[in-house]
């Protein structure tokens, strides 16, 4: 039947007008709490406070809807209705609702809208109803973006990602496919679990955080054959509220971490502040520096004493650690710190001077390598 003759129907037996209007599939399963099995059909009608709602068609994302001040209608009135709605519309025309190909063009959807309030530089921006992946971004969960350096985007599958990564956090997760990496939104119950399970207990969040990220690039590096992508992991957020932000943080992070970590391939938001802010000074206030500490970067064209310094820094400036993790002799490593002192006036084993050449590192590395 067609649907404003079946409006015109429903008015004489309301005896009230009726409206018909487009809506969202997500806000009519909201509206419906269509919390149904997968395969199952969607909901035909919503019985509010006020007003009732029919189902009169779906249009690929779109449903058509019948609504009704049915306040003054009993239930069993209510009811019959909802029966002809469902003789006249006919179940054949109802697609069943949470497919999979469905539940990838809502993530499409709404990694279209994230790419774009990136490139408007809008990162507080409020996800639209419309958009909100309700039932998978519930609470707070955890943020991952993939990018790759040798594959493009479009090499690489939605649902074979989203199966591998399904397999391996053990549930549910979100994946939303930006113009150049894959984001991806975990619960946080996946912490919980994972401190229960580990024996040898993990000290803090952020280490397992770690242990998830390592993890997660063995999979995804065996699966599509080895190296050339990057994983950048941040806190957990609420998709909500951080959602654009957070991506925005992670691009960033893996941006920051392809320039200062060129032989790391997993980078962590909160351990590249520093680096962060020395990408953000000013070309000339960079140069003022280079220039200030001249034989200290001419040093850093020996990738020996690169090594050695980077080295030295990640391990806290222990002496020992750094020795044994460079396989060399504890007197190697410091003939080689003396040696440096020599040249050029820093001793890397006081804090004042450390702090100097790891800033001087830093902008070597970023005004080489951009």
């Amino acid at each position: 039947m067609e649907i404003n003759l079946l409006k015109k129907q429903l008015e004489l037996i309301v005896k009230a007008p009726v409206h018909l209007s487009n809506m969202d599939m997500q806000e009519w399963e909201r509206l419906t709490n269509d919390h149904k099995s997968k395969g199952a059909r969607i909901a035909r009608s919503a019985v509010l406070k006020d007003r009732s709602l029919w189902l009169g068609g779906v249009d690929q994302q779109m449903v058509q809807v019948l609504e009704a001040d049915t306040s003054n209608l009993s239930e069993a009135e209510v009811k019959l209705i909802e029966l002809l709605m469902a003789a006249v519309v006919g179940e054949a025309s109802l697609p069943a609702a949470g497919t999979k190909k469905d539940d990838e063009h809502r993530s499409r959807q709404l990694g279209a809208w994230i790419q774009e309030q990136l490139e408007q530089g809008e990162d507080k921006a409020t996800i639209p109803e419309s958009l909100t992946l309700t039932t998978k971004m519930d609470g707070v969960m955890i943020p991952f973006l993939l990018g790759w350096e040798t594959h493009s985007i479009t090499d690489i599958s939605y649902a074979r990602l989203n199966k591998l990564l399904r397999s391996y956090f053990g549930g549910d997760i979100v994946l939303l496919p930006l113009k150049e990496e894959w984001y991806v939104l975990v619960g946080e119950k996946l912490l919980a679990d994972l401190r229960d399970e580990n024996d040898e207990g993990l000290d803090t969040e952020r280490d397992m955080l770690v242990a998830l990220s390592q993890g997660m690039y063995e999979l995804v590096a065996n699966e599509w054959g080895g190296g050339g992508f990057h994983l950048a992991v941040g806190d957990p957020i609420a998709p909500e509220q951080a959602l654009v932000s957070t991506a925005l943080l992670l691009r960033e992070t893996l941006t920051l971490g392809r320039l200062f970590h060129v032989t790391e391939q997993i980078h962590l938001s909160w351990e590249l502040r520093l680096e962060r802010l020395v990408y953000s000074i000013p070309d000339a206030q960079r140069q003022r520096f280079i220039e200030d500490t001249g034989s200290q970067i001419s040093l850093m064209q020996d990738e020996e004493i690169l090594s050695t310094l980077d080295t030295f820094f990640h391990l806290d400036c222990n002496v020992s650690e750094t020795a044994k993790r460079l396989y060399i002799h504890r007197n190697t490593l410091l003939y080689r710190l003396d040696k440096f002192k020599q040249e050029t006036g820093l001793d890397v084993r006081r804090f004042h001077d450390a702090v100097i050449v790891k800033l001087g590192m830093l902008l070597y590395k970023v005004t080489n390598r951009e």
